[in-house]
């Protein structure tokens, strides 16, 4: 490809590309026919537009909780260390109680996410209780 490149303007042409599905091997010449079933198809009916904005914003709000409980307790112990004198360790305690408040939260929020709507159809679990009690 190199060679002559700037005394010819001849255009070499690359060799065809494998269609999407088609593995070709380093090694041989042979090409393997692309696979026909590439997905599995669920007969279990597509998630609505409204469950997954209802889980996108549980997911939001989980984590504007974690922060908002964690910047919070922070103000908080800023204002104990302002009132009583103790520099470091109210904003240390306050920093502390807001995490384990936020994770409390963040673990709250994020568990109702895989729960379904009050009203809604069964999701369609892969044990039921029935299996479980046999």
């Amino acid at each position: 490809m190199s060679n002559g490149f700037l005394d010819s303007d001849k255009i070499e042409e690359e060799p065809p590309k494998p269609a999407g599905g088609e593995v070709i091997s380093i090694l041989s010449n042979d090409a393997t026919p692309p696979q026909e079933d590439l997905f599995v198809l669920s007969s279990r009916p597509p998630e609505t537009m409204a469950e997954t904005v209802r889980r996108s914003g549980l997911a939001y709000s989980a984590g504007i909780a974690f922060f908002a409980s964690v910047v919070f307790m922070l103000i908080i112990g800023w204002g104990a260390d302002l009132l009583l004198g103790s520099s470091p360790w109210g904003i240390v305690a306050g920093i502390v109680l807001g995490s384990i408040i936020g994770f409390v939260q963040f673990f709250r929020i994020t568990s109702r996410i895989f729960k379904p709507q009050k009203g809604a159809p069964d999701p369609n679990p892969l044990f039921h209780g029935k299996d479980l009690e046999k």
